[in-house]
C-alpha cells in the first residue's frame, strides 16, 4: 500500500510540474507496474524470451530503467541480471532492432525534409518521432548488444566508445545530433509556453535559419546512416528495412 500510494504523489508531482500522464498507463501507479524484484525479473526474462510486438515495447520503456532513492542495490542486480540474460539472445535483439526502424528520419532522397502532408501539423516535422525517438532506440539497442549500464543516451554513447564499431565510427556524430535535435526541440517548445501554448514537438522548418536547416538535415542523416547499418547487421528480412 505504501508504495502505491507513493507512485501516486510521485505522479501528480510530475503532472503539476508539466509532464503529462503517459497514454498507455506504463507509470508506477498502474498497480500492474508497481512489483517487486522477483517479478520484475520474471517480466524481462519473459520478453526476452517470447519477443512478441508487446513484449518489444515493453523492453523499450522498461529496459531504460534506473534507481532514483532508496536501496538502490535492488536496481543494480536488476541491471546485472537484464545484461546477463541478454547475452546471446540474437533474436529478441533482431525484434528490437526491427522496432528502431519504424520511424525513419523525415529526410528525402534528395536531402530535403518530408514534412507532414495534411492535417494538424500539415507542413511541419515531429522531432520527437523522427528525430530523437529513433536516435534514442538506436543508442538503446547498441548499448543491449555492447553489455553496458548505463541508461542515458549521452552517457551509453560514451560508455560504448571502444566497444562497440558504430560508436567508434559514428558515437561524435550521434551525440552531436541528439544535442542539437534536443537544443532545437526545447527552443521550441520555450517559444510556445511564451506565445501561451501548450508545447508540442511540430516544427516548421521555413521557421528555421540556413544553418539550422543544414545541422539539422546532417543530424537525420547521421540517424538514417547508422539505421542502414543496423538493417545491413541483421539483414533486411528480419529487421524490415
Amino acid at each position: 500500500r505504501y508504495f502505491a500510494d507513493f507512485a501516486l504523489y510521485v505522479r501528480d508531482g510530475l503532472v503539476k510540474c508539466g509532464f503529462p500522464l503517459c497514454p498507455a498507463d506504463f507509470m508506477a501507479s498502474n498497480p500492474k507496474w508497481c512489483q517487486p524484484l522477483s517479478v520484475w525479473k520474471k517480466h524481462f526474462t519473459g520478453w526476452i524470451h517470447h519477443p512478441t510486438p508487446e513484449a518489444i515495447l515493453r523492453s523499450l520503456i522498461f529496459f531504460d530503467f534506473r534507481p532514483l532513492y532508496g536501496d538502490e542495490s535492488l536496481g543494480v542486480e536488476l541491471r546485472e541480471y537484464l545484461m546477463k540474460n541478454l547475452k546471446g539472445q540474437n533474436l529478441f535483439l533482431a525484434h528490437m532492432a526491427s522496432a528502431t526502424m519504424k520511424n525513419r528520419p523525415p529526410l528525402g532522397f534528395f536531402r530535403t525534409f518530408i514534412v507532414e502532408k495534411g492535417g494538424e501539423h500539415k507542413d511541419e516535422l515531429n522531432l520527437k518521432v523522427r528525430g530523437i525517438g529513433p536516435l534514442v532506440d538506436i543508442v538503446r539497442l547498441l548499448s543491449l548488444e555492447s553489455g553496458v549500464s548505463e541508461t542515458s543516451t549521452l552517457e551509453r554513447i560514451e560508455a560504448m566508445k571502444g566497444r562497440h564499431p558504430t560508436i567508434d565510427t559514428m558515437g561524435s556524430e550521434l551525440t552531436q545530433a541528439f544535442e542539437f535535435i534536443t537544443l532545437l526541440r526545447i527552443h521550441h517548445q520555450v517559444e510556445q509556453i511564451e506565445r501561451g501554448e501548450a508545447p508540442d514537438n511540430f516544427i516548421n522548418p521555413r521557421t528555421l535559419s540556413n544553418l539550422e536547416k543544414r545541422i539539422l538535415k546532417e543530424s537525420f542523416q547521421v540517424i538514417s546512416t547508422v539505421q542502414d547499418d543496423i538493417i545491413n547487421q541483421y539483414g533486411p528480412g528480419m529487421v524490415g528495412g
